[in-house]
C-alpha cells in the first residue's frame, strides 16, 4: 500500500500535502486582478515610452510565457488518474484551475500589447522549436520505462522542466522593469503572482517525487536517472539559446546578458539539487546576490510553517492592483 493506491479518504501518511490546498485557497485570483491596469497603464507605457530594444525583449518574453501557459499546462488536472490518492487529486484540481487563470491572464496580456496572432509565427523558429521538443519529453513513450516508472518519469520532467525550467528566465526579465523603476508595474505583479504559484506547483511535484522514490526505490534506477539528466541538460541548452533570441535586437540597459544567464544557471542548479542529480550548473554566487536575489525573495513559494499564521488575504493580495474609481463604483 502506497502513494499509487486508491483511497476514498485522505491517507494520514500524505496529509502533510494538504498545505498545498491551503496555499492555493489563500491565493485565489482571476485575470481581472491585473487586466484593467495592464490595459490602461502598462500598455500605453509600453507603446509610448519604451524604446524598441525594450519592446522587443518584452514582446518575446510574453510570447514565450504564453506558449507554455496556453499550450502545455494540462498535466495537473489529470494527475489523479496516475496517482489516485484523494489529496493528490484535490491538489491537482486546484493546480489545474490556477493554470486556466494563468492561460487566460497571458492571453489578455498579449491582447493588450497587440501580440495575439504572433504566437504561431515564433513556433516555426528553430530556437523556439527546441523548447517545444524538450517540453514535450514528459509525454514520450519508452519500452524500458513503463508502469509506475513511467508515471515517475512524467512527474519528474513535467515538474522540473515545464514548471521550473521553462518560465523563470522570462519572469525574471519582465519583473526587472518594475524592479528598476522602468514601468510595467502591473505586468510585473502578474509575473510575481504567476511565478509564486509555479514555485508552489514545483514544490508539490518534488514532494511527490520524493515520496515515490522512498516507497519504490527500485524505480529510480540508472537508466531513468541518465534519461532525466539528458533531458535537463537539453532543456538548459534550449533556454540558454532563447536568452540570445530574446536579446537579439539588443539588451535592455538595466540588464546584462551575464546577469540573466547567471539566473538561469542558478535556477537549473536548484532543479538538479532538488532531484539529487550529479549535474551542476555553475553560477556566480556574488553576482546572484547582487543582481538576481531580489527575484527569489519576491517569488519564493510560501510553504513555511508560519505561513498559515499570517493575516488572511493570501500571497496574491499583497500586490493587488486598484484604481481609485474602482473602490467607489
Amino acid at each position: 500500500m502506497g502513494i499509487f493506491t486508491k483511497e476514498k479518504h485522505i491517507d494520514s501518511r500524505y496529509s502533510f500535502l494538504e498545505k498545498y490546498i491551503n496555499i492555493m485557497y489563500r491565493g485565489f485570483w482571476t485575470p481581472a486582478k491585473y487586466e484593467k491596469n495592464i490595459k490602461e497603464k502598462d500598455a500605453p507605457h509600453y507603446f509610448n515610452v519604451m524604446n524598441s530594444v525594450d519592446q522587443e525583449a518584452i514582446k518575446r518574453c510574453i510570447l514565450l510565457v504564453s506558449m507554455v501557459e496556453d499550450k502545455v499546462k494540462t498535466y495537473w488536472s489529470g494527475l489523479n488518474r496516475q496517482i489516485p490518492q484523494t489529496v493528490v487529486g484535490e491538489i491537482g484540481g486546484l493546480f489545474g484551475q490556477s493554470e486556466v487563470t494563468h492561460a487566460r491572464s497571458y492571453r489578455a496580456l498579449a491582447d493588450a500589447l497587440g501580440l495575439n496572432g504572433q504566437l504561431d509565427s515564433i513556433l516555426e523558429l528553430p530556437t523556439v522549436g527546441d523548447r517545444i521538443k524538450y517540453l514535450n519529453k514528459y509525454l514520450d513513450e519508452d519500452p524500458k520505462i513503463i508502469g509506475k516508472k513511467r508515471i515517475l518519469k512524467t512527474l519528474v520532467l513535467f515538474t522540473a522542466l515545464v514548471e521550473k525550467g521553462s518560465l523563470f528566465t522570462q519572469f525574471y526579465i519582465l519583473m526587472s522593469y518594475s524592479q528598476n523603476n522602468k514601468g510595467l508595474k502591473s505586468i510585473s505583479k502578474l509575473q510575481r503572482t504567476t511565478a509564486t504559484e509555479e514555485n508552489v506547483h514545483y514544490s508539490f511535484g518534488i514532494d511527490l517525487v520524493n515520496i515515490i522514490k522512498k516507497e519504490y526505490p527500485q524505480l529510480w534506477d540508472e537508466y531513468l536517472v541518465e534519461l532525466i539528466n539528458k533531458n535537463i541538460i537539453d532543456a538548459y541548452e534550449a533556454e540558454k539559446s532563447l536568452i540570445d533570441w530574446i536579446f537579439e535586437e539588443g539588451v535592455p540597459d538595466h540588464l546584462t546578458k551575464e546577469e540573466v544567464v547567471n539566473f538561469l544557471n542558478y535556477n537549473f542548479n536548484i532543479i538538479s539539487n532538488d532531484l539529487r542529480l550529479d549535474i551542476k550548473f555553475d553560477y556566480d554566487s556574488e553576482l546572484y546576490l547582487s543582481k538576481n536575489h531580489w527575484f527569489t525573495v519576491k517569488t519564493v513559494a510560501p510553504i513555511e510553517g508560519d505561513f498559515f499564521d499570517d493575516n488572511l488575504g493570501g500571497y496574491a493580495s499583497d500586490d493587488e492592483d486598484y484604481n481609485e474609481e474602482d473602490i467607489f463604483d
